[in-house]
């Protein structure tokens, strides 16, 4: 599928390009961490709700809907409960290791560029890591006034032999081709801007606004659980929920079926916390893995 991409990139054909990337970006999910495979989500009324609840496969319930009465006092539709079971047992016909392996090999290639790469010959002092992934990092990086901001890594490099020997083993260059670009296990620059606003992982905002220009201009917004066309975030919503801490909410709306009758569900969600809840998040910053009984307060930083 990667070399399909490849070809459709070269042969400038957009439309099947994106094709392939969406099968690429959606493989690992579907495939490994699918919670269809793993959780059973069913809708019922409150009768059935109660009795799912005593299940031991039971995790989790939430109401949608209140009973609703017409003029004269009668039920006409009974309150919707959504509750979420996890099966004891379960067929799943792919291997799990390949999954596991993604994952973990994927961190390792991601601190072998860091520490076998970055820090041999890129002046650390001008660059600060503003926000990662497992398959992504965000650079804030002090280079050029005069040049813009679309320049790379070329004027934080404090060891060019080093840089020259090896850059082309993870970085694409001038008039490379789209297999060199895109190479595995390789890095490429996606979005450039002049400002970033990190929240949380896969929670950001990339847009330009300096001292000519006052006028924020949003390039990229990132965010998790809703839509992101939907939401209709703005970069200042993002600068808001960093500045004040609070809790940004959109709504997002949702079609069901249901005894062949379909409905529209609006739902308010939280699109903007600052709040990770994959990571114990430390007064600097800085963040660190979970591990049972440990908190933030358990950890010394460094002044």
């Amino acid at each position: 599928m990667m070399s399909k991409r490849q070809d459709a990139n070269s042969q400038h054909n957009d439309t099947k390009a994106l094709y392939d990337k969406q099968i690429l970006n959606s493989a690992f999910g579907v495939e490994g961490q699918n919670n269809t495979k793993f959780d059973r989500i069913s809708f019922n009324d409150a009768r059935h709700a109660s009795i799912k609840q005593l299940n031991q496969c039971h995790k989790a319930t939430r109401k949608l809907s209140d009973d609703k009465y017409n003029s004269d006092g009668e039920l006409i539709e009974e309150a919707q409960y959504m509750v979420r079971e996890s099966p004891r047992q379960f067929q799943y016909n792919k291997p799990l290791q390949e999954t596991v392996f993604t994952l973990d090999n994927s961190k390792f290639q991601y601190l072998n560029f860091v520490y076998n790469f970055l820090y041999k010959c890129i002046d650390i002092d001008r660059v600060h890591f503003c926000n990662m992934d497992t398959d992504s990092m965000y650079l804030a990086i002090a280079g050029s006034q005069i040049e813009g901001y679309k320049y790379g890594l070329k004027y934080m490099i404090k060891d060019q032999l080093f840089y020259d020997q090896h850059y082309k083993e993870w970085l694409p260059w001038d008039n490379c081709t789209v297999a060199e670009e895109k190479k595995l296990m390789g890095l490429t620059t996606e979005p450039q801007g002049e400002n970033i606003v990190c929240l949380t992982p896969k929670c950001y905002s990339l847009y330009n606004e300096n001292e000519q220009n006052e006028e924020i201009v949003s390039l990229v917004n990132r965010m998790k659980r809703v839509s992101e066309k939907k939401a209709n975030l703005t970069t200042n919503d993002y600068i808001k929920c960093l500045s004040d801490g609070c809790n940004i909410i959109a709504t997002t709306n949702n079609l069901q079926m249901k005894m062949g009758v379909m409905s529209m569900i609006s739902m308010e969600k939280s699109a903007l916390t600052g709040i990770g809840d994959k990571m114990v998040e430390l007064a600097n910053g800085c963040c660190a893995s979970f591990m049972y009984g440990i908190n933030a307060d358990h950890y010394l930083i460094e002044r």
